[in-house]
C-alpha cells in the first residue's frame, strides 16, 4: 500500500529534492502536483491523498489552506516546507481521527492513556 502524495507550489529547489526520494519501487508515490489553492481541494480528494506538501509562507507561518484541509480530511497530513528565505525548520501538521474498541470502561481508560501529553 502506497502512500500517496499531493504537492502544491514548493519551488524549483525543493522539487528537485522531492524527486530525489521518490522511486518507483518505493512506498511513497506522486499522485500529484498542483499549483493552486483551488486545484489542491479539488485534488485531494480525487487522488485519495495521504500527505500534502506546501511552502510555508514568510516567516514560517502556515497557509490559511492548512486548517481547512486537517479539518476536513482528519487523516491527512500536511508537511510544510521552508521558504527561500533561509528558515530551515520543516513542520509536519496532521490532525488525527481514531477509532478505538467499543465503548466500555476499559476503552475510555485506554484512549485516555494513549494521548498523554510529553
Amino acid at each position: 500500500m502506497s502512500i500517496k502524495i499531493l504537492v502544491g507550489e514548493i519551488g524549483p529547489e525543493w522539487e528537485g529534492i522531492l524527486k530525489g526520494i521518490l522511486r518507483p519501487d518505493d512506498e511513497l508515490e506522486l499522485a500529484s502536483k498542483v499549483n493552486n489553492a483551488v486545484d489542491l481541494l479539488v485534488r485531494v480528494n480525487e487522488v485519495r491523498a495521504d500527505v500534502v506538501v506546501l511552502r510555508q509562507l514568510p516567516g514560517g507561518r502556515e497557509p490559511g489552506i492548512c486548517s481547512h484541509l486537517l479539518l476536513e480530511y482528519p487523516n491527512l497530513a500536511v508537511v510544510l516546507l521552508p521558504d527561500a528565505k533561509g528558515l530551515d525548520i520543516i513542520l509536519r501538521l496532521v490532525l488525527r481521527e481514531e477509532r478505538w474498541d467499543t465503548a466500555s470502561k476499559e476503552s475510555l481508560r485506554a484512549a485516555l492513556d494513549h494521548h498523554r501529553w510529553k
